[in-house]
C-alpha cells in the first residue's frame, strides 16, 4: 500500500492493518478494544509481534486513508481471494446483492439521514454488499452515505464485482431485492450473459398483476401463479415476469359481496423457471440477511468509527476482510464449510486457552486436555499447514 508514514514511525501500514483484523477476529468491537491481543503471548509469538501499537496509534493511522488507499486495500483482498480459489472453487456461483443501514450516534462525515426502518431520522451509513452464496464470503462492498438510494451506482458496483470473480468461475447467477429493479442494471447483466432473478418494484404493480391470467399450482388451494411479458416505460424491450399470489382471507369491508384478498410476489428473470420455482429460489436469498448481520454484529463492520469518511470506509473493509478470512478458513479446512456463526467459531476455535512450549528450537502449542473441540482444532491446524500459497 502507498501510505507513507514518517521516518520515525514505528509501525508500517500492513502491521497496523493486520493488528486491527486480528483483533476483530478475536472479538474487538471498538478501537479501544484492540488491546485484546496485547497480552496474548501465544498470538504475539506466532505473529512475531515484538512491538504492539497503542489503540490511539491505530486510530491515527486510519485517519491517513483516502479513496486511493481504499482501492488498494480492496486489491489486496482480491489477491488473497485468487489464492484461496486456487485451492478450492466453484464453476457456477450465485451472487446475492443487498444493502444495509448502519445507524450512528455522532456527526461522522458522510453519515446522513435516509431510509432507516428501525430509527427514523437517525443519521446512518448505507453500505452495499455482494455475497457468494456457495461459501458465504463477501465478494465486494461499498461504504456509502446514509442518503444514498439502493440502486445508485448498481452497474458500476456490478462491474467491480465481476472484476473480482476468480477466473475459474464460468457461470454467474445474480439475485437481488427490489432496490435493484432498474432497466439499466438488467441490461448490463444481460450484456454480460448473466442469469438473474430480481424482485419487482413499480407503480401500479398490483393493478398489473390483478389483470393477469392466474392458474392454480397443482392441488394447492392457497397459491396461484402467472407468467407474462411486460415492458416498463424506460426499458428498451419487454422482459419475463413471474408472479405468485397467496390467498390470505375473504373480506367484505366496504363491499356488497365477500372478495378474496391476496398477497402478491413478483420477479423479473431471464431464467427458464416456473413462478413457484422462482419464488422458492428467491426465498434462499434471505440467508444473505444473516451474513450481513454476522458482518455488522459479529465482526464489527460499521461499529468501529472515526470522524472521517474514508477512514470509516477503510475500517469497514478491514472488518469485512476479517469476516472473509474466517469464512475462507472454515471453507477450505473443514468438510462442512462455514455453517456456524462467527461468534460460535470464535468461542470454539479462536478464544481458546493455550500455552506455547519451546523445546528443541521448536514452538509447540498445547491445548487443554479435556477441551471438547480439541480434535477439531488440531485437524484444522494440520490442514492449514498443508496449504501452499504463492507469496
Amino acid at each position: 500500500m502507498s501510505i507513507q508514514r514518517g521516518t520515525n514511525a514505528k509501525y508500517h501500514a500492513p502491521d497496523v492493518i493486520l493488528v486491527l483484523i486480528m483483533n476483530v477476529i478475536a472479538g474487538a468491537k471498538h478501537i479501544s478494544q484492540c488491546n485484546i491481543l496485547r497480552n496474548d503471548n501465544v498470538v504475539r509469538t506466532f505473529l512475531d509481534w515484538e512491538k504492539y501499537p497503542d489503540d490511539r496509534t491505530i486510530g491515527r493511522f486510519f485517519e491517513l486513508f483516502t479513496h486511493k488507499h481504499c482501492i488498494e486495500l480492496s486489491e489486496v483482498e482480491r489477491n488473497i481471494r485468487n489464492q484461496v480459489w486456487s485451492i478450492k472453487w466453484f464453476g457456477r456461483i450465485t451472487l446475492d446483492l443487498d444493502s444495509t443501514v448502519k445507524g450512528v450516534y455522532g456527526n461522522q462525515e458522510g453519515a446522513e439521514k435516509g431510509y432507516n426502518s428501525r430509527k427514523r431520522g437517525q443519521k446512518s451509513y448505507h453500505p452495499l454488499l455482494c455475497f457468494i452464496a456457495e461459501n458465504r464470503e463477501c465478494l465486494h462492498n461499498w461504504f456509502r452515505p446514509g442518503s444514498t438510494y439502493t440502486s445508485n451506482g448498481s452497474v458500476q458496483f456490478a462491474q467491480e464485482c465481476f472484476s473480482k470473480i476468480p477466473k475459474r468461475v464460468w457461470k454467474i447467477f445474480v439475485r437481488a431485492d427490489s432496490g435493484f429493479f432498474a432497466g439499466h442494471f438488467l441490461e448490463y447483466l444481460e450484456n454480460n450473459k448473466c442469469e438473474y432473478l430480481i424482485k419487482v418494484k413499480m407503480r401500479n404493480l398490483k393493478k398489473l398483476l390483478i389483470n393477469q391470467k392466474w392458474r392454480k399450482i397443482g392441488n394447492d388451494i392457497l397459491f396461484e401463479a402467472c407468467q407474462f411479458s411486460h415492458k416498463c416505460q424506460s426499458w428498451n424491450k419487454a422482459r419475463k415476469f413471474l408472479a405468485i399470489r397467496k390467498f390470505v382471507k375473504m373480506s367484505d369491508e366496504h363491499m356488497l359481496f365477500p372478495t378474496p384478498v391476496y398477497e402478491y410476489f413478483c420477479y423479473v428473470s431471464n431464467q427458464d423457471l416456473s413462478p413457484m420455482k422462482a419464488h422458492k429460489c428467491y426465498g434462499k436469498r434471505a440467508t444473505s440477511e444473516n451474513w450481513i448481520d454476522w458482518c455488522k454484529n459479529h465482526m464489527a463492520s460499521g461499529n468501529i468509527l472515526k470522524s472521517e469518511f474514508w477512514s470509516n470506509s477503510a475500517i469497514f473493509q478491514c472488518c469485512i476482510l476479517a469476516y472473509n478470512l474466517l469464512a475462507w478458513m472454515m471453507w477450505i479446512n473443514t468438510r462442512d464449510g462455514f455453517n456456524e456463526e462467527p461468534n460460535t467459531i470464535r468461542s470454539r476455535i479462536i478464544n481458546v486457552p493455550g500455552r506455547l512450549i519451546h523445546s528443541g528450537r521448536v514452538w509447540t502449542l498445547k491445548l487443554p486436555t479435556r477441551y471438547v473441540f480439541k480434535e477439531q482444532i488440531e485437524m484444522m491446524l494440520e490442514s492449514i499447514k498443508s496449504i501452499k500459497l504463492d507469496t
